[in-house]
């Protein structure tokens, strides 16, 4: 069976069940959920989450607080492009709170294969 007929005999499945439609969450609320069980505070991590994925999608607008101009590139008519970098302190505690994440959950594996 091809994978889109896994799903359709599963969903049919839980149809006969009776079991709503499950919905994918969408990955702001994955890091709001997994912060608290690595024993991190979900509104830090969410925020800085946000303002690196939106710097890394090209929206920085919404997260100019979180760059740093690196340079200025003069264009046509006066007009200038300005190259950004996510600002130090905006990335340093992303990255502490990925590894710290990453940490727990090795250690939940780690602990998940040991018990079996």
């Amino acid at each position: 069976m091809t994978g889109a007929q896994r799903r359709a005999d599963i969903r049919g499945i839980a149809d006969r069940l009776g079991l709503p439609p499950l919905t994918r969450p969408g990955t702001h609320q994955i890091v709001l959920a997994a912060a608290p069980t690595a024993g991190l505070n979900a509104v830090k991590v969410g925020a800085a989450w946000r303002a690196a994925s939106g710097f890394a999608h090209g929206r920085y607008w919404p997260s100019l607080r979180a760059s740093q101009p690196r340079a200025a590139i003069p264009g046509a008519d006066g007009v200038h492009t300005v190259a950004l970098v996510i600002d130090e302190d905006y990335h340093r505690p992303l990255a502490e709170y990925c590894l710290t994440t990453l940490d727990r959950l090795q250690e939940h594996y780690a602990a998940r294969a040991q018990a079996r």
